[in-house]
C-alpha cells in the first residue's frame, strides 16, 4: 500500500497492511541530524526540509504537527543542565494581568458572538485551509496532516492571562467566560463550515487534528462541572459542521482526560491523541469505547515519551510497539503507531529509530497474521 492508503484505511477502519507509523512530534536535534545525513551547521540552514528528509529515511507514513527542537541558545534549562523544548518568555503573563480583575476585565472586553459573525471572511477561511494543507506538498509520499488549524474553541489563555488568575477568573465571574467561549466558539464554527467545506470540494483527506491542553497528570485543570457549563456547549456547537460532514476529528489530550473524555466524545470528538498511560489514560481501556455513532475511536498512540522512549532500551521500545500494535490489531485498525506526546531532547536517538523501524516490521506481522 502507498502511504496515502495506508493512513486512509486506517483512518475509515478499511483493511490496511500495517498500521501507519506517525511522525512529526520528535524535538531531538540528533535524530533529525542523523537520518537527514547532514551536518548539524547544514541541518539549521534549512530544518524544515532536513527534518521532513529524516522522516522519509526513518519510514514515516505521516507528519503531523510539524514540531522542530529548539537551538540550545534558544531553549530553557531541564534536569541535570539539558536543554528542554521550551522557548525562552521574555514576558511573563503575571506581568501583563497582575490581578484577578485585570484578566476579568481583558476578558469581557473581547468581541461579541456578533461582531464575529459579522466580521468573519469565509473565503480567507476556505483559501488559509488549503494553503495550509499544500504547504507541505514537499513530504510526499508521505501524508501530511495538519495540526492545531481550526476544529475547538481555544482554552490555553491560561498561557497568555496566567494560570491562577484564569482560573480564578472562571470561578469568580463564570458568565462572563461563558460569553468569551461563545465568541471562540462561533469563530471556530465559522471556520469549521468554510474547511469542512473546503475538504469535501477538494477531495482531502476527511480529518482534522487539534484539541486544547485541559487536564493535568491528576485530571482536568477546572472543575468538569464547570466545564461542562461555560465550555463544552460551544466546543460541541463548534464542532457541527464537522460532524455533519463527517470530517473525522483526532483530540490532543495531555494528561488524564478520562473524566471528561465523555463529554468530548459527546461534543463530536472521533479519536485521540497524546496517550499518556503513565498518567491514567489507557490504551487498552480507548480500544474498547466508541464514538458518538458506536463507532471504534481512532487512537494515535502511545508509546510513552517520559518512560519507555527516554529510560527503556531498544529492547523496551519494541516491547511497547508490539503492545501498542498487537491492541490496534485486535480491534481491527483505526490505529496509528505513534509516540504518546513530543519526543524530547533526553530520548536516544536510537530509540526514536527503532520506534519507527520495529513499527513497520511488526506492524506487517501483527497485520498480516490477524486479516
Amino acid at each position: 500500500m502507498t502511504q496515502y492508503e495506508r493512513v486512509r484505511a486506517a483512518l475509515l477502519g478499511e483493511p490496511a497492511d500495517r498500521p501507519p507509523v506517525i511522525g512529526g512530534w520528535v524535538c531531538q536535534e540528533d535524530f533529525l541530524v542523523t537520518m537527514s545525513h547532514v551536518t548539524r551547521d547544514e541541518f539549521w540552514k534549512n530544518p524544515y526540509a532536513h527534518a521532513t528528509t529524516a522522516y522519509k529515511n526513518a519510514g514515516a507514513d505521516a507528519l503531523v504537527q510539524f514540531v522542530l527542537p529548539k537551538r540550545e541558545t534558544e531553549a530553557t534549562q531541564g534536569e541535570y543542565g539539558r536543554p528542554t523544548n521550551f522557548g525562552k518568555q521574555e514576558e511573563r503573563a503575571e506581568d501583563r494581568f497582575p490581578t484577578l480583575e485585570s484578566v476579568i476585565d481583558w476578558v469581557r472586553k473581547q468581541p461579541t458572538v456578533e461582531e464575529v459573525r459579522r466580521t468573519f471572511d469565509a473565503k480567507k477561511a476556505y483559501d488559509q485551509y488549503l494553503e495550509v494543507v499544500h504547504e507541505r506538498d514537499d513530504i510526499a509520499p508521505m501524508v501530511w496532516i495538519p495540526g492545531h488549524v481550526c476544529g475547538c474553541p481555544p482554552f490555553m489563555w491560561y498561557s497568555y492571562l496566567g494560570y491562577e488568575n484564569y482560573f480564578a477568573g472562571m470561578m469568580e465571574a463564570p458568565e462572563v467566560f461563558e460569553r468569551f467561549f461563545a465568541m471562540e466558539g462561533e469563530q471556530r464554527r465559522l471556520q469549521n463550515a468554510e474547511v469542512a467545506r473546503a475538504i469535501r470540494e477538494n477531495g482531502l483527506l476527511p480529518l482534522l487534528y487539534f484539541g486544547e491542553d485541559i487536564c493535568y497528570s491528576s485530571g482536568p485543570m477546572c472543575s468538569p462541572k464547570l466545564l461542562r457549563e461555560i465550555y463544552f456547549p460551544h466546543l460541541a456547537r463548534a464542532m457541527e459542521p464537522l460532524v455533519e460532514a463527517d470530517i473525522i476529528s483526532v483530540w490532543h489530550s495531555d494528561g488524564n482526560i478520562m473524566p471528561i473524555i465523555d463529554d468530548l466524545i459527546r461534543c463530536g470528538v472521533d479519536g485521540f491523541q497524546g496517550l499518556e498511560e503513565d498518567h491514567g489514560m489507557s490504551l487498552e481501556t480507548l480500544a474498547g469505547m466508541t464514538n458518538r455513532n458506536g463507532v471504534p475511536l481512532v487512537l494515535w498512540g502511545s508509546v510513552s515519551v517520559t518512560s519507555t522512549l527516554p529510560h527503556g532500551s531498544v529492547e523496551d521500545v519494541r516491547k511497547d510497539v508490539k503492545r501498542c500494535i498487537d491492541i490496534g490489531a485486535r480491534r481491527g485498525g483505526r490505529f496509528f503507531l505513534a509516540p504518546s506526546s513530543s519526543v524530547g531532547p533526553e530520548v536516544p536517538t536510537e530509540n526514536i529509530v527503532e520506534l519507527f523501524r520495529f513499527g513497520r516490521e511488526y506492524g506487517l506481522k501483527a497485520y498480516g497474521a490477524g486479516r
